[in-house]
């Protein structure tokens, strides 16, 4: 059989079961249903700055969620807000901003073989600057770009400056092997000759449709840099 002592514990817990209703249903409900609203303002189109004065004046939270380009909006402005402007809401409600991010990136080109006027024109272009200019010997001929600062399609923004790397030409002691292709074995040696290189070794193959001792294939190929006073091999037309 319950205990005075039961009742009373029972007893205390149904007056605070109903002091807790009591407090909800009188005082928490209709703060928070008969709260001040007021009318969110429109900030599309103002700077961020002056967008979250605006907002924060008028008894709103403005958080700034996030950035991104837009062509009809400068760098800094506003271009969404969440919830819209007019929506009548209660004070203190976050007011969601998205802000312009200014210029586009621009993705990389790639410049690799191209002279440095025709390099600097395409950067030009696409509202990027050549930056530093470093110059080193490679097997690429002399003024065309060899290496540049950033991978082609890597995104940049507009204004960045490109540095760039600019062939010298090849080391000295070295030279180009030139085009001996269809040429005369005659005219293949003189052009040979006249480029610092001897004729290496000769072979033969049957062709009824080209003049015997024309070159048909060589090695190594052309624009190959190769040693002054390296050979060249040829592979030349006969008859029967």
């Amino acid at each position: 059989m319950p205990t005075k002592k039961f009742w009373y514990k029972l007893l205390i817990l149904v007056v605070i079961s109903f002091a807790a209703l009591f407090f909800i249903d009188n005082v928490l409900l209709p703060y928070y249903v008969s709260g001040a609203e007021s009318k969110i303002p429109n900030v599309i189109g103002k700077n961020k700055d002056e967008a979250i004065k605006i907002l924060r004046d008028a008894n709103f939270n403005p958080i700034v969620q996030t950035s991104r380009f837009d062509q009809k909006y400068q760098k800094n402005q506003v271009i969404f807000q969440k919830p819209e402007a007019g929506v009548l809401v209660k004070e203190n409600r976050r007011i969601y901003l998205t802000i312009s991010g200014g210029d586009p990136m621009i993705k990389m080109p790639s410049l690799i073989s191209k002279t440095l006027r025709d390099a600097t024109l395409s950067l030009e272009r696409l509202g990027l600057v050549v930056g530093k200019i470093d110059s080193v010997e490679s097997e690429f001929p002399a003024n065309i770009i060899v290496q540049q600062q950033y991978m082609e399609g890597r995104e940049i923004a507009k204004g960045s400056t490109i540095n760039l790397m600019i062939s010298i030409g090849p080391k000295i002691g070295m030279v180009r092997v030139p085009n001996l292709l269809l040429k005369s074995l005659s005219e293949a040696e003189n052009i040979l000759k006249s480029n610092s290189l001897r004729l290496g070794n000769k072979i033969y193959i049957y062709s009824s449709s080209f003049l015997p001792n024309t070159v048909a294939d060589q090695e190594p190929s052309e624009d190959t840099l190769v040693k002054i006073g390296d050979s060249v091999n040829v592979v030349l037309y006969r008859s029967k």
